[in-house]
This record gives structure tokens, sequence and C-alpha cells, in this order.
């Protein structure tokens, strides 16, 4: 997992730290050996997405939109409200795959993510899993929260 995050990410997470959220919270992972992975971390009534990623070897195959499905049902039968997530506002391919999973943009976070050259933008993304897509979903991870 470590391995393939540093592949994705300009700052990978360790193995410890893979360690750390299998642990705790919900990962699930493609292909054998591992393609693809994505965690996510719940609460009573929401989840976070923290990471997906998949093997450069293994992109555009639909791995990550098939754990994104995966994790959409389980947590849905739950009986959970929606998964949030944030994503650097550059990275088209990601958010285009959030979207046509359903999933709407809720916000912006400027200057989040650190790079090399600078700073980019995070937007904030909500899927509502009640089927109910006449309802808003909360503004942001902290009014989700809050809205016990």
């Amino acid at each position: 997992m470590a391995r393939i995050h540093a592949t994705s990410f300009d700052k990978g997470w360790s193995p410890l730290d893979m360690a750390v959220h299998v642990s705790r919270d919900l990962c699930l992972g493609t292909g054998d050996p591992l393609s693809g992975f994505a965690i996510l971390r719940r609460s009573d009534i929401d989840a976070e997405i923290l990471t997906v990623a998949t093997d450069p070897a293994c992109r555009r195959r639909g791995h990550a939109g098939a754990l994104l499905e995966a994790a959409r049902e389980q947590l849905k039968r739950d009986s959970l409200r929606h998964i949030f997530l944030e994503v650097a506002e550059d990275n088209e391919a990601a958010r285009a795959l959030y979207e046509r999973l359903g999933y709407q943009p809720i916000g912006r976070r400027p200057a989040y993510y650190a790079r090399p050259d600078g700073r980019v933008a995070a937007v904030t993304y909500a899927l509502d899993l009640s089927g109910n897509r006449s309802t808003h979903p909360p503004a942001s991870l902290d009014e989700a929260t809050t809205a016990r």
C-alpha cells in the first residue's frame, strides 16, 4: 500500500501509517497482487475518503471507480448519510471520476496542498447516500459532524 501510495502522491504515507489505517479505518483493495486501494474513515453518520490510490501500471482500468462503488454500497447498507472527500483542484482525472460517481462539489480550501512548485487548492465533495438528490449535502465536513 505504501509503495502504491508513494507513486500516486507527492508525499506518500509510510508502511507504519498504512498499518495504522488498516487497523482502524475501512480499507478496500483490489487485485492480487494489490493494484489499488481506498481508505475511508467512518463516524456514526458519515464517512470521509482519506485516500484512493492505484498502481501506475493498472490505472485507467476502472479499479478506483470499483473501489469507490464498493465503499458506497457498504456505507449505504450501514445507514451512513454522506461520504466526503477533498481532492487537489488540479487533479482533473480524480475530479472527473468523483463527479461521474455522483459526488457534488461543496467547497474549496485555498492553498491546501503543498507542491514542490507552490500550493494548490483542495475542492471538497459530498455524496448523499440516501438517494434523495433533492436535498443538499452539508456545506462542509464541520456542518455534517455537528448536524447530529
